[in-house]
């Protein structure tokens, strides 16, 4: 007969570090690791100034030896570090910070794991300095202490109580990263996802580096004239100032781009879904009970479609971003609400992408009335289209025929043309050539 457990002889289920870590960091591309810190840079400039990131600057530096994201936004208090910061999950109570796109969560230690063995991470704020140095495989053969002990903040370091901001250095990389991070196409590609993700902060003053490379703005264009004008749509949800999340929608038409056509989703600045052409955004969109086309799959005669939807809120978390912030989740309230309006939106531009389409097809790329129009409108930046308004353009019926002219230039002797600036009452070269010209083409068409 077996014999009865005592009470106290329970079951250990608690999970081994190393099975943690390894769990943690298995999923999350290399890529997302970086961002992920780049956003915790980017919520601390917003801490010293929402609306200016000029004189703010993130640097990273790494090679198959160490990886380095340094700044001067602000750093982030000993006392967030010690209670939230370092946690491995977000903790009741975490401080929020209005608009983040970061948040103390999981973020900046599964990048850290993720990296390698060791990390020393260093903040100053205006008021204080600390440290954290970890060798991970010392740490893992402590089963039962889960805490990081404080280190001794480096003398010289380039932040300080007069230069807030935070130095986060890690090395003994792991096999994989290294050679990654020694590889020239991650950094192009790591260098074009900044630049897409964080396009806004970049406009608005912050600097960018990477491995010595400073990184250029770029901006989303719509084209504008009087006749031809993007909709512009702005909704909000929530009641109290804090929930209240704001939503505008922008959409239009673009310079002829299959690359950069479709949706973009920006939460907090922070770009989440680029260039989409998924049914997510819309794009194939079928009515279930009529059978019937909404919205046609992407084609590239939609290659001039721009949509942008933005989503603002003090609380971030009210935002349907999923928590890599990779895609939208639908099944969010305030998205669903949202994507209905950007479908009615949609579909008037798509409606005009039709008829271009057919104008180009009856008079030629060349020729097409409906495509000149398009072409001599100016580009403008989304970021000034403030005022709402429905989308409008010109119509196919509306517009003439292209007149196409050409140049025509030859040479004579010099008393010729003289002499038939007299004959005709002309008073230049040029003249004589157009009058010449005319007279010969009523000449042939009259035979």
């Amino acid at each position: 007969m077996a014999s009865k457990p005592e009470e106290t002889d329970q079951i250990n289920a608690a999970p081994t570090k190393a099975f943690f870590v390894e769990m943690l960091v298995r999923d999350v591309p290399l890529e997302q690791a970086v961002l992920d810190l780049v956003d915790n840079s980017i919520d601390g400039a917003k801490q010293m100034d929402a609306n200016d990131f000029k004189g703010r600057k993130i640097e990273i530096d790494f090679d198959r030896k160490q990886f380095r994201i340094l700044d001067n936004c602000g750093g982030f208090q000993r006392q967030v570090a010690r209670d939230y910061a370092f946690r491995f999950g977000r903790a009741p109570g975490t401080p929020s910070i209005p608009n983040s796109i970061g948040q103390f969560g999981v973020g900046m230690k599964r990048a850290l794991f993720k990296f390698g063995r060791h990390f020393v991470v260093r903040s100053a704020t205006s008021d204080e300095t600390w440290a954290v140095d970890v060798d991970v495989d010392d740490w893992e053969s402590k089963p039962d202490d889960w805490h990081f002990d404080w280190a001794d903040f480096a003398n010289g370091s380039e932040i300080s109580r007069r230069k807030p901001g935070t130095d986060i250095v890690v090395d003994r990389l792991r096999p994989e990263v290294a050679t990654r991070f020694g590889i020239a196409q991650f950094e192009n590609d790591l260098t074009g996802l900044i630049k897409s993700k964080h396009r806004q902060f970049i406009a608005d003053g912050l600097s960018i580096s990477v491995n010595g490379t400073h990184l250029a703005a770029t901006s989303l264009y719509l084209l504008v004239s009087n006749a031809l004008q993007p909709g512009v749509e702005t909704m909000s949800f929530g009641k109290s100032k804090n929930e209240i999340v704001k939503v505008r929608i922008v959409v239009g038409v673009g310079p002829s781009s299959p690359r950069d056509a479709g949706w973009y989703v920006i939460c907090n600045g922070r770009v989440i879904l680029e260039h989409d052409r998924r049914t997510v955004t819309g794009w194939g969109l079928v009515e279930n009970e009529q059978g019937r086309t909404i919205i046609p799959s992407y084609h590239n005669q939609f290659a001039r479609f721009r949509g942008i939807v933005s989503f603002d809120c003090s609380d971030s978390a009210r935002l349907p971003w999923n928590t890599p912030k990779t895609d939208v989740d639908q099944d969010s309230p305030i998205w669903q609400k949202t994507f209905e309006r950007m479908i009615e939106m949609m579909r008037p531009v798509i409606d005009f992408l039709n008829e271009l389409d057919k104008d180009v097809g009856e008079f030629t790329s060349e020729e097409s009335p409906l495509l000149d129009r398009v072409n001599k409108a100016s580009p403008t930046k989304v970021e000034t289209l403030s005022r709402k308004a429905e989308f409008r353009a010109p119509s196919r019926g509306s517009l003439k025929k292209v007149q196409r002219e050409i140049g025509i230039q030859y040479s004579r002797p010099v008393k010729d043309v003289e002499y038939l600036e007299d004959a005709l009452n002309v008073s230049s070269a040029r003249a004589v050539g157009e009058r010449t010209f005319d007279v010969v083409l009523k000449s042939q068409k009259a035979k």
